[in-house]
């Protein structure tokens, strides 16, 4: 469930079966404007460089994903011939000098309206009769697993897939966590949100252990929200501010969940499969203005590029950012890649995490 060990995660699956095998997870979310969603491991980084500049949206067996059931293996010439294969460039130019890898396969792991992950892996031509049915067991057995932990993750942090947050503490140590069902019965607070509802403030409970908002504003929305999840064909999101007696502000961030979607249960003590909840995590309200001054003393970046890494970090596209700040594309990407390279980072998704390592050392 942490991000940082989804490279290790790959790393080990290439080396699992007796065989080397190459492996990826890709995908999108448009709800969490996380795209794309990219780790792989054991393929030629310049032959990467290849299929990213002109193969991306030419891969055989991309084309036929939609042939895969969520949950389930498959094997990759069930996605694309090895003779239809051999006729195109993608096999000259990335299969053929990757040792002919075009055995292997994966599993889908999430693919609606709105998002598609998938994990997979490529091995060698030679090894497929020996290990490539292994290697889709692997698969099989991994997948429930994954698809939970994309699932929490997903959940609790609400906005972008490079914010996993699947533990109450990577959301720092001052954020509270509620499992409440429908009727808004807590069913599971962590430390910090013991401590919000001992306070009572921005929430607090009765003695039926029913969540309520200080404000009745905040609490009528909340309500509503509630009932929609529990009515709704779709799991509900929302994020919001609220303020409580004293003038401090909090975010909150809400999300539905069915447990009967879910493979297993991360709160199995307390609900069971039928039974539909909220997760809602709140915390304590911070300047940008100090998240941003604090990137700057950090990395040395100019105010600039301080403030297109944290709209970045929000989730906002670089068309986006470039809009918000009455700027050119172009301006915006080179504030980017300067925060890349002070940074040290060589990815954007590295740094959203580095960005969001900064905030949560002082808040959302």
């Amino acid at each position: 469930m942490d991000p940082d060990c989804w490279q290790q995660l790959l790393d080990e699956m290439g080396q699992a079966i007796g065989t080397h095998v190459c492996t990826q997870l890709i995908g999108y979310d448009q709800l969490t404007k996380a795209a794309p969603l990219a780790y792989t491991s054991g393929y030629d980084p310049d032959l990467l460089k290849l299929y990213e500049a002109h193969y991306a949206d030419k891969n055989p067996f991309a084309a036929n994903f939609g042939k895969c059931a969520v949950g389930g293996a498959i094997a990759a010439d069930q996605l694309c011939t090895p003779e239809r294969l051999k006729k195109t460039g993608f096999y000259a130019d990335i299969i053929r000098p990757h040792e002919d890898i075009y055995g292997g396969g994966g599993s889908m792991l999430a693919r609606d309206s709105s998002r598609m992950v998938l994990i997979g892996g490529n091995l060698r031509a030679k090894d497929r009769d020996k290990y490539e049915r292994e290697w889709l067991r692997l698969c099989e057995t991994l997948t429930p697993i994954i698809r939970q932990s994309l699932e929490i993750s997903r959940a609790i942090s609400g906005l972008s897939f490079e914010k996993w947050a699947a533990e109450q503490h990577m959301l720092g140590a001052d954020t509270a966590i509620f499992v409440v069902d429908p009727a808004m019965t807590i069913h599971h607070a962590c430390r910090e949100a013991q401590k919000m509802l001992d306070k009572g403030t921005p929430v607090g409970s009765g003695f039926n252990r029913r969540l309520r908002f200080c404000f009745d504003e905040d609490q009528r929305q909340f309500a509503t929200l509630c009932r929609l999840q529990l009515k709704g064909n779709q799991n509900i999101f929302k994020s919001w501010r609220v303020t409580d007696g004293s003038g401090q502000g909090w975010t909150c961030r809400l999300m539905g969940l069915r447990m009967g979607e879910l493979d297993w249960s991360p709160f199995a003590g307390f609900l069971t499969k039928s039974i539909t909840t909220i997760l809602l995590a709140i915390k304590k309200d911070v300047s940008p203005i100090s998240i941003q001054e604090k990137m700057q003393t950090a990395f040395g970046f100019s105010q600039a590029e301080a403030q297109a890494a944290l709209l970045l970090a929000d989730g906002l596209t670089l068309a986006e950012i470039a809009r918000t700040r009455q700027v050119s594309i172009y301006t915006v990407r080179n504030q980017i890649k300067a925060a890349l390279s002070k940074s040290g980072c060589r990815r954007q998704s590295e740094l959203v995490r580095k960005t969001e390592q900064m905030r949560l050392q002082g808040g959302w």
